[in-house]
């Protein structure tokens, strides 16, 4: 599952795999940002120093779980489950 991703003042880039997002944390080139959905932020980098594709959120919510799909052009690049945290009143 891909871990999105925040430059140094908070502005969305392009997310990343795991495994680069756990590098980024161990070298200390990012900070956890938020746990649900889990998020980092770059310490050292800046949007308008990155190459960004063009993307779209898609929602789908279920009566249980909202599931989330960040999608590209032409494909599906990834897509995630949350649990629904709000309106349970």
């Amino acid at each position: 599952m891909a871990v999105l991703v925040l430059d140094k003042h908070k502005k969305p880039l392009m997310p990343c795999s795991e495994k680069r997002a756990r590098l980024l944390l161990e070298r200390g080139r990012a900070r956890v940002h938020r746990m649900v959905p889990f998020t980092i932020r770059l310490v050292d980098r800046l949007q308008k120093d990155s190459v960004l594709q063009p993307m779209r959120l898609k929602l789908d919510p279920g009566s249980n779980t909202t599931g989330i799909a960040l999608v590209r052009e032409n494909e599906s690049v990834e897509t995630k489950t949350l649990e629904r945290f709000l309106a349970r009143r």
